[in-house]
């Protein structure tokens, strides 16, 4: 079963990603919760008009199709070991959670109003920003200067968000 979770380069696909969702888990379900038990407690008044929820769908609809590009593009790509740097890997060097920062969770804010789901997206984009950091110890190991150049170019969770200028 292992094997299925490694590249030709021998990255381990799972890096820390259930590391950011456990520590996202409790902001997310305390979301849910509120959602369920007492929504008016969390809803900031502006934010329940049907403009804020069409577009918060919107929102949704987007990064649900950029998320689904991401996971289709890695699993496609990332078993034969090469660096993902086109598609999605061209706006952010973590897609993937880039998606769920910037597009899900926020789109889940403007819908139901309920901040709580912001606070989860705030709380994932941290924990990204500090973990991904030991995926990428790895990622300079394997694929050294053609990733500290792509790192020059892209953000860590957007292009212009957490590029490293010096190594």
């Amino acid at each position: 079963m292992n094997q299925f979770f490694t590249s030709a380069s021998g990255l381990d696909a799972r890096g820390v990603g259930p590391r950011i969702m456990l520590r996202t888990a409790p902001f997310l379900l305390a979301a849910i919760v509120s959602e369920i038990w007492v929504p008016s407690v969390f809803e900031i008044p502006l934010l329940g008009s049907p403009i804020a929820k069409t577009t918060g769908l919107v929102w949704l609809f987007v990064g649900i199709v950029l998320f689904v590009m991401s996971m289709v593009q890695f699993s496609r790509n990332f078993p034969k070991g090469n660096l993902l740097q086109t598609g999605m890997y061209a706006f952010s060097r973590n897609p993937i959670y880039s998606c769920w920062i910037l597009f899900i969770l926020p789109s889940l804010w403007l819908m139901l109003n309920n901040w709580l789901f912001l606070l989860s997206a705030a709380v994932m984009c941290v924990a990204t920003l500090i973990l991904v950091k030991e995926e990428e110890v790895q990622l300079l190991k394997v694929f050294g200067k053609q990733y500290v150049e792509y790192r020059k170019r892209i953000g860590c969770i957007v292009w212009f968000i957490g590029k490293t200028e010096n190594e």
